[in-house]
């Protein structure tokens, strides 16, 4: 072998330890760089899970407190329509003034099949009594519901 040919192989052998190296320095890098990324992964999902858990009991706490909150607005309410839902129940609803307004004067009244006039105040027909007793505890309840709100909400100091 000639003083080229070994200066040659000298040279491509150096070559190739060089691009080995270099390899194996990427790799090493590689690994220490994904060792750090998953160390970094698993404290944050270690950091994570606490906060999840701390998070998880402060909502839990939350969520008695407003259960016992949401227990006394609704004692509150009910203590408030029982005496309302009672009186809406038991009074019969009649035609007259509070139901149809002022009656406008006739000039000739005219009545067929009795000589009698129709009484000032007469029960309405049992659907349409039916409907307005409803409607009335519907209003009654929702009202009551927004009265006991805003005394729970100034108990707690959320409205001025």
């Amino acid at each position: 072998m000639s003083r080229f040919e070994r200066f040659v192989a000298g040279a491509l052998l150096l070559v190739c330890l060089l691009i080995f190296s270099g390899l194996c320095i990427r790799q090493y890098s590689r690994a220490r760089y994904q060792a750090g990324y998953d160390a970094a992964a698993a404290e944050r999902a270690a950091r994570d899970a606490v906060a999840v858990m701390r998070r998880t009991e402060e909502n839990s706490v939350l969520a008695i407190a407003q259960g016992a909150i949401n227990l006394k607005i609704t004692e509150a309410k009910n203590e408030e329509l029982a005496p309302v839902r009672e009186r809406i129940v038991t009074q019969r609803v009649y035609v007259g003034a509070a139901i149809c307004g002022p009656a406008a004067p006739t000039e000739t009244e005219i009545s067929s099949g009795s000589d009698e006039a129709h009484p000032a105040g007469r029960l309405v027909r049992a659907d349409a009594e039916r409907d307005l007793v409803a409607l009335k505890l519907a209003v009654e309840e929702h009202m009551a519901t927004g009265r006991a709100c805003q005394t729970a909400a100034r108990e707690h100091g959320l409205v001025p």
